[in-house]
């Protein structure tokens, strides 16, 4: 049969987040078949995080998660259009968020695209598209940066341990009562090891962070004690839904 242009748009949101949008880098997605490998689209989700209200916007089941918030805030989407000649099980794969490299996951799945069988809004499609769910949060380590050299290292000395922790979507963690995200719902802990030995230090929700940036946890009283090498493994946990995310850094403390 003739090759027949089916088109396919693809979202990717954040679990218990918004969309992935241009804020956070966006999502690279790729769309393969899955039984030759061969790439058949591929680029970068354009747009925004979606509608403000999206996080208190009663859904049911079959409902499409809401997209539009005109005019700069739309959703984010990759949009392709594949000549398609005969039935197609695809694979349709996202990972993001770009801004964050060292945070970012990979989430996939496979569905038939069938030639001119649409997968895009309009014509009664679903405004949402075809959706992608990445799980994790975001975490970057601030303070101290890697490989931390001080020029006259004294043990006996407090480092302060300082890490961003975001969703996926970068929407932030605070403590006002009207936020979907409290502080409250978060673990983070630091875990120092060195010459085989591990200490767990918690960092704390910092309400005084620099600029009244929200998402800041922090811990100022972990004093090495000994010269060393020290790897920092901060790790975030979102209590109401499984997301975690791992952030790591280095303390060089050389004599």
């Amino acid at each position: 049969m003739p090759s027949v242009p089916t088109t396919i748009t693809v979202r990717v949101i954040a679990v218990g987040g918004k969309f992935l949008g241009d804020d956070i880098g966006g999502a690279e997605v790729t769309i393969r078949d899955v039984y030759t490998g061969q790439l058949l689209a591929a680029g970068r989700t354009r747009g925004g995080s979606g509608p403000a209200a999206l996080m208190t916007t009663p859904l049911t089941r079959t409902q499409p998660i809401p997209v539009a918030d005109p005019p700069n805030n739309d959703a984010c989407r990759f949009d392709a259009t594949l000549p398609l000649e005969t039935p197609r099980l695809v694979e349709i794969s996202a990972r993001g968020p770009l801004a964050a490299p060292q945070s970012a996951n990979r989430v996939s799945a496979t569905t038939w695209f069938y030639p001119g069988c649409n997968i895009s809004p309009g014509g009664g499609q679903r405004e949402d598209g075809f959706l992608l769910e990445i799980p994790g949060l975001m975490v970057q380590v601030l303070e101290p940066p890697a490989h931390y050299l001080p020029t006259n290292p004294d043990p006996s000395q407090p480092i302060p341990i300082r890490a961003n922790v975001t969703m996926m979507c970068g929407c932030p963690i605070s403590n006002a009562t009207s936020t979907p995200w409290p502080e409250t719902d978060f673990d983070v802990v630091a875990t120092i090891a060195s010459q085989g030995r591990t200490t767990d230090v918690p960092l704390r929700y910092d309400p005084h962070a620099p600029g009244g940036a929200p998402s800041q946890f922090f811990w100022d009283k972990w004093a090495p004690g000994s010269l060393g090498v020290y790897e920092i493994t901060v790790r975030a946990y979102q209590k109401s839904t499984g997301n975690t995310g791992v952030g790591f850094t280095t303390v060089n403390l050389m004599s």
